[in-house]
């Protein structure tokens, strides 16, 4: 019996086969794969949410808005939102993982930077207009953002030197990780100066253009953006 090879031209003919199924099913595994960690995501906004809402239920107001930072252990250290709200979260020991504080669509950082006084990135942003107030005082609750998905800027925020990239040692509970800090996209005042036009893109955009938030009422929710040249921040729809 002879035995016939393949030619050529049908090897290249089953390469180019593959190659085409392969342009077909990565995109597809890829969105899925994007859904999956958008979907996680939410999951965890979803808790800080509801953390949100039962520290707001038992003080009667939004966790205070502070800009001070210190190491957690140290008797100087002041309350900041997220580090508040680790008790509703099940995240009361300050060297423990904090995993609902990042994003899974962000890749750790392979050489993260580390502040002096010990703080630690988060993947989350904070609207610091309207922390520390009684909820009754915020009009509009269920649309207006008080923590959304973003990075930090090195030069002004301490510790991230990358956008889309986490603290490694964030999510380690290291040392160096004491609690997670949390930064602003929005300010009234004080700090206005930081939220200039070229600091926009602190926003994160890792979930097709757009990301999760959570709102004044603890609700959480994906929002696409609309303008991110604008020079404002929070523009969702």
């Amino acid at each position: 019996m002879n035995r016939r090879g393949f030619t050529l031209i049908e090897l290249l003919v089953v390469i180019a086969v593959i190659a085409l199924l392969m342009g077909i099913l990565l995109p597809a595994l890829n969105i899925a794969r994007d859904q999956g960690r958008k979907a996680s995501c939410m999951s965890n906004m979803r808790q800080v949410g509801i953390a949100l809402t039962m520290y707001q239920n038992e003080y009667e107001r939004t966790p205070p808005k502070t800009h001070a930072v210190y190491d957690y252990a140290s008797p100087a250290a002041q309350d900041n939102v997220l580090k508040l709200l680790r008790p509703f979260v099940s995240a009361e020991e300050p060297e423990a993982t904090t995993p609902v504080y990042a994003c899974p669509a962000l890749k750790p950082n392979p050489n993260p930077a580390y502040a002096p006084s010990r703080v630690s990135c988060t993947g989350y942003l904070v609207n610091s207009v309207v922390m520390g107030r009684q909820v009754a005082s915020i009009p509009n609750p269920g649309g207006i953002i008080a923590i959304q998905e973003g990075w930090a800027l090195s030069n002004h925020l301490w510790v991230q030197p990358e956008p889309n990239n986490r603290s490694k040692a964030a999510l380690e509970g290291r040392v160096y990780t004491r609690y997670q800090e949390w930064h602003m996209f929005a300010s009234q005042g004080d700090h206005s100066s930081w939220f200039t036009k070229e600091r926009r893109e602190q926003t994160s955009n890792v979930h097709n253009k757009g990301g999760n938030f959570i709102f004044c009422d603890g609700h959480a929710d994906y929002r696409k953006y609309w303008d991110r040249d604008s020079g404002d921040y929070g523009l969702v729809h």
